[in-house]
């Protein structure tokens, strides 16, 4: 039986994938990594594109928005290898994960663009709240 690890996949809303693989292929910031078990512990970030895993000799797809992978490696035990990442999805036809990819970034760009209007609202809230404490303080010198 080939060696395996644990590779979990995790959005903030659920968690995609819990498994154990013989092979991951994953794109991070500085070019493709293959990750095999005894790999050493690394973090790194991932870019947005598919990544591959190899479980009982056949390739599985998954598309992930760009996020974080950690291998972690115990002395006892086989590698497990977390990625958390804003979106993910499984799937074996990769024109489909291409599509469900850019679903996601235009997802999370709209996401993105709804919590900084909101942010902006309520800083101009604390601000308008401020002035108006201010008038409400006498500024000049206290008598007691």
């Amino acid at each position: 039986m080939a060696k395996m690890m644990r590779l979990e996949i995790i959005t903030p809303d659920e968690i995609v994938l819990d498994t154990e693989v013989e092979a991951i292929r994953v794109q991070l910031s500085d070019g493709w990594w293959g990750i095999l078990p005894g790999h050493a512990p690394f973090l790194a970030h991932i870019v947005a594109g598919v990544m591959l895993y190899r479980r009982r000799g056949d390739t599985h797809y998954v598309a992930l928005y760009q996020g974080t992978i950690e291998v972690q490696r115990r002395s006892a035990e086989p590698n497990s290898v977390l990625v958390l990442t804003a979106a993910a999805e499984e799937g074996e036809n990769l024109a489909v994960l291409e599509h469900a990819l850019e679903r996601q970034r235009a997802r999370l760009n709209q996401v993105a663009r709804e919590a900084h209007i909101e942010f902006t609202r309520a800083r101009m809230a604390l601000e308008r709240a401020l002035r108006e404490t201010a008038e409400l303080v006498p500024l000049g010198p206290t008598v007691i």
